[in-house]
């Protein structure tokens, strides 16, 4: 009797314990739930819609201009108008892929491993050079579904290990060998690519680097003497070779050379001047039947302005416009050296890109070859992009500037967000 006494409260017991139990695991789960969404949330008060949104907008115009620029050559070349719509299509989905991949992965973890990925681009960038040779040039490695240039690459390398390193490097960036160490990062990189011959991305890459260097706190007089040799140096190259000279030439002298190396440059600007102030419509344009060499990679932006006219690609630029804004804002807010660094360095890549795309276009400098960011045919740019755009949403994210919760209302109280030095 007794032992059937102690058992029943033994038991007795052991269900109040477990009750207990199940009561504070549900009770520590809930806390943990809340935390977990208030971070969820707090993350997406702090994350710019603005780049998110535009990013998608421009995605999607991608594939409509893409098509719009190319039936014509790729029924021509192919037997089907829809081939470069369908590689396209299928580019955007991966960049897309890449593009949450990056919204979601601290940026931490992509400078930790830059050194890798620096190492990787070299080797590349190498490979590239026993490639045959393509329209005079060793730029494209292929893995079948997508070919991709070797140098777009090394430029999304040089930013994000130039953030890590600098980060690291802090006041040491003003003594001069700790300078140089960042120059022989940069002249490798700019080497190997002029050698596949590439100058124009070159002369970005290059760019980009000195900027990042400037803004991470090196010393002026530095940068003044750097920029002092380059220019001489870079002007040499330039004229170095007999195809950038005939380039140069033609754009000096293009009212002489209509015919010949000014064509592109000279049908550009026919296609921009079809197009009035508000174009012919989308698919309408005449330039891309053949008129117009690559109207769907280089020469994108004549075909735009001529199918959706002067107030188009005005709405267009004012995006490009707003995204770099953003971009800067970003940098200035990120939570620490790193994140502003590598904000800094995507966000100039892309007005770069935006700016030397739109000025070839236009007559204001040579042709180049440079691609129009998200609009151009292409695998690795839309990639690339897209991904530098996730990286920014990233960084975003996790900023110092963000809104105070009052009640049930945002304030407008900031934090300020830290200097670059």
């Amino acid at each position: 009797m007794l032992s059937f006494f102690l058992r029943a409260v033994q038991a007795l017991t052991c269900s109040k314990t477990l009750n207990i139990a199940v009561k504070f695991t549900n009770k520590q789960y809930v806390t943990c739930e809340k935390r977990r969404r208030a971070e969820v949330n707090d993350k997406l008060a702090k994350t710019d819609m603005g780049i998110f949104v535009s990013s998608l907008v421009m995605l999607g115009l991608s594939i409509v201009l893409v098509y719009s620029s190319s039936f014509a050559v790729a029924q021509h070349k192919f037997g089907g108008a829809d081939f470069f719509l369908g590689r396209q299509i299928v580019r955007a989905i991966i960049a897309l892929v890449c593009f949450m991949i990056f919204i979601n992965v601290d940026y931490h973890f992509w400078g930790k491993h830059s050194s890798k990925a620096y190492i990787i681009a070299i080797a590349m960038l190498l490979f590239v050079l026993v490639m045959p040779a393509h329209h005079g040039a060793r730029r494209w490695i292929s893995l079948g579904f997508i070919q991709f240039q070797a140098s777009e690459l090394a430029l999304m390398v040089l930013v994000l290990i130039f953030a890590e390193r600098l980060y690291e490097a802090g006041d040491s960036l003003r003594d001069s060998k700790k300078f140089a160490q960042f120059l022989i990062k940069i002249g490798i990189l700019c080497g190997l690519i002029i050698l596949e011959p590439n100058f124009s991305t070159a002369c970005i890459l290059c760019i980009v680097g000195m900027a990042m260097i400037f803004v991470a706190g090196a010393r002026f007089v530095h940068i003044a003497g750097l920029v002092a040799a380059i220019i001489p140096i870079a002007a040499v190259i330039a004229v170095s070779a007999p195809y950038r000279l005939k380039r140069i030439t033609g754009y000096l002298h293009s009212s002489n050379h209509k015919g010949d190396i000014g064509y592109q440059a000279y049908q550009a600007l026919i296609g921009l001047g079809n197009g009035g102030f508000f174009g012919v419509g989308l698919g309408q344009g005449g330039q891309k039947y053949f008129y117009l060499p690559e109207p769907h990679t280089d020469f994108v932006f004549s075909i735009l302005g001529e199918e959706i006219g002067f107030v188009g690609i005005l709405a267009v630029l004012a995006v490009f416009g707003f995204m770099i804004y953003r971009g800067m804002k970003i940098s200035m807010n990120a939570p620490d050296k790193m994140g502003q660094l590598m904000a800094f360095g995507f966000t100039l890549v892309l007005a770069l890109y935006v700016i030397v795309h739109v000025f070839v276009n236009i007559g204001v400098m040579p042709t180049t070859g440079i691609p129009l960011p998200f609009l151009s045919y292409g695998g690795m740019s839309l990639i690339f992009t897209m991904s530098s755009m996730g990286l920014l949403l990233n960084i975003s994210g996790q900023s110092k500037e963000m809104p105070v919760r009052e009640g049930k209302s945002f304030t407008d109280k900031r934090r300020r967000a830290p200097k670059f030095s």
